[in-house]
């Protein structure tokens, strides 16, 4: 067995009493101890070093960069962050699930798109009108996936699976709205029901199902596989509907439940199994997100707040403050601990949804920011905007 010497001076360390320059990547004194001496030292760029020489040392060092994570400079803390996300310890993995990173996030990569930008749950595509193509690309490579032309004359929204190549188009014209459902450019399915505008469109996380809310007050249920109409939640046909046009829709990741903002100033939670209104609150909302545990429900609206709401007790909310136009989009981070909110002023803000306490925020988009949503991992956040760019947020 060969002994762990960790606090024994190695080939890239420099000795105190050495007449040589100590170079700023050197542990002085060797070992841990050196490490430790220069995490404590007033520059941050010898800090730095310090954290990426730290997982030389092996658990020791791994245990000194996971104390950097709470170093007040933001700049030591992304390189902790940066270092030990990709170590595979349990220790470590531990100690990243109690850090939030959002606060060290910026922008890492801008793509030009083109305008009604929509992004794929887990960040991997999208979808954007460019003249009279809708371009389906990749995100990380940008190659074009397929293309769909528009429908003349129509005014159009559209949404992307999580994991397929699955792209369903809204499109309403004078005379007809329908829902298109497309897979790899081939259109697969044409569904018609709504008498009014096609007001929200959202796919079930688990791709089975779509579901579309119009002016003409109902919200309707399609199977995605075969386009066929499973059920209407509807004013004269479904006890407690809505009264006046749906405004927005939103999932729970376990899609069992769908939530629903209509302009009669009500909420509505509606149990897809039993295809039942289960819970009616007061509110309007332009945007909804339900948390991952389906427990909390995110809503926002033209007058700039989010209102968080513990659905076990809705009448409590708590508002989150700070943006200087409505809000376009909400999303909550894959452990739940963190909601993000995308706004027309631009920006992205990080909030505590226990707490309602601001994080972070994001600034870049030199227009409204419309969509949003994280990867899979949380690592990264993805944002469209009208100002033809999608952004990827994150932590080099």
């Amino acid at each position: 067995m060969i002994a762990d010497n960790s606090n024994e001076p190695r080939e890239y360390d420099a000795v105190l009493g050495g007449q040589s320059q100590i170079p700023i990547a050197a542990a002085v004194l060797g070992g841990i101890a050196g490490v430790k001496q220069r995490l404590h030292n007033p520059s941050i760029e010898s800090r730095i070093a310090a954290v990426k020489d730290a997982p030389k040392y092996g658990d020791a060092g791994l245990k000194l960069a996971i104390e950097a994570l709470l170093d007040p400079a933001p700049e030591v803390q992304r390189v902790a962050y940066a270092v030990l996300r990709q170590r595979t310890e349990s220790f470590v993995r531990q100690a990243l699930t109690k850090f939030l990173p959002y606060s060290l996030f910026e922008c890492i990569r801008t793509v030009k798109t083109g305008t009604n930008v929509a992004i794929s749950p887990a960040g991997d595509r999208t979808a954007s009108l460019h003249g009279k193509i809708i371009r389906i690309c990749d995100l990380e490579t940008g190659e074009i996936l397929y293309n769909v032309q528009k429908y003349p004359r129509a005014k159009e929204s559209f949404v992307l699976c999580q994991e397929s190549e699955v792209f369903v188009r809204s499109r309403n014209t004078p005379k007809h709205r329908a829902i298109d459902i497309w897979q790899g450019g081939e259109l697969l399915h044409t569904s018609l029901g709504h008498e009014g505008e096609i007001t929200a469109i959202v796919i079930s996380p688990d791709s089975q199902v779509i579901a579309t809310g119009s002016a003409d007050t109902t919200i309707k249920i399609w199977n995605s596989e075969t386009g066929k109409l499973i059920c209407t939640f509807g004013n004269l046909l479904t006890w407690k509907a809505h009264k006046a046009g749906i405004s927005c829709l939103a999932f729970s990741p376990i899609a069992q439940t769908l939530a629903s903002s209509s302009s009669d100033g009500t909420i509505k939670l509606w149990n897809l199994r039993s295809r039942e209104c289960s819970q009616t609150i007061k509110g309007y909302a332009n945007c909804l997100a339900l948390s991952p545990d389906g427990q909390t429900l995110a809503a926002g609206g033209w007058d700039r707040n989010i209102q968080l709401r513990q659905l076990s007790h809705p009448d409590n909310s708590i508002a989150l403050a700070g943006h200087f136009n409505s809000i376009n989009a909400i999303a909550f981070s894959p452990d739940g601990r963190t909601v993000v909110s995308a706004s027309a002023d631009g920006n992205l803000k990080f909030w505590h949804p226990s707490t309602g306490e601001h994080i972070h925020t994001l600034t870049g988009h030199q227009n409204s920011v419309t969509c949003l949503t994280f990867s899979s991992d949380g690592e990264t956040l993805i944002s469209g905007s009208l100002d033809k760019t999608v952004k990827t947020w994150g932590i080099n």
